[in-house]
C-alpha cells in the first residue's frame, strides 16, 4: 500500500462531513411538496377535464367531417383515375406532334404560322372539353360524357395529323 491509501483510510471519517443530518430526505420532500403541489388540492372535480377533452374531439370530429364531407364512391374515383390518366397521354401525344410540326417547317415564320392555325383550331377544342368538364363535376356517373372527353382528344391529335400530313409529307 502507499502512503497516501494509507492515510485516507486512517481519516476517512473527517472526510464525510458533508453528509446531511437525518431526515434531511424527508424535509426536503416535504417542502417540495408544499411548494409544488398546492394547486392539486383546488381540483375539486376531475370530471371537467374529462368533459371538456370529450367536448374537443367531438369538435375536432365535425371539423373533419365538415372539411372531408365523404369518400367518394370507388368507382368515381376510378372513373377520375382513368380520364386523368388518358388526359396526360392525349397531352404528351399532342405536345409531340406540335414538336414535329415545328421540326417539319420550312422557316420559323412558317412554324409561327402554322402553330398559330393550329392553336385556333384546337382552342375551340379545349372549351368543348371543359365544358364537358363541368358536366362531370355536376354527374361524375355520366358514362357519354367520359366518351365525348376522349372523342375530344382524338379530335385533337386528328387535326395535329392532318396538318403535321400536310407540311411534312407533301
Amino acid at each position: 500500500m502507499t502512503i497516501l491509501e494509507d492515510k485516507i483510510r486512517k481519516n476517512s471519517a473527517g472526510y464525510d462531513v458533508h453528509e446531511p443530518p437525518a431526515g434531511h430526505r424527508e424535509r426536503f420532500e416535504a417542502r417540495l411538496d408544499a411548494v409544488f403541489h398546492r394547486d392539486e388540492a383546488r381540483h375539486t372535480r376531475p370530471w371537467l377535464r374529462y368533459a371538456a377533452g370529450l367536448l374537443i374531439l367531438a369538435g375536432m370530429a365535425g371539423l373533419l367531417t365538415y372539411i372531408f364531407p365523404g369518400n367518394p364512391s370507388t368507382a368515381v374515383a376510378g372513373q377520375n383515375e382513368e380520364l386523368r390518366k388518358v388526359a396526360e397521354y392525349y397531352d404528351r401525344l399532342a405536345g409531340e406532334k406540335l414538336s414535329e410540326i415545328n421540326q417539319c417547317a420550312p422557316s420559323g415564320e412558317e412554324a409561327e404560322k402554322i402553330n398559330e392555325l393550329a392553336m385556333q383550331q384546337l382552342m375551340q377544342l379545349e372549351a368543348d372539353a371543359g365544358q364537358l368538364m363541368q358536366e362531370l363535376e355536376t354527374d361524375a356517373s355520366n358514362e357519354r360524357v367520359y366518351g365525348a372527353l376522349v372523342s375530344n382528344y382524338r379530335t385533337r391529335i386528328g387535326i395535329l395529323d392532318r396538318i403535321l400530313h400536310h407540311i411534312c409529307y407533301m
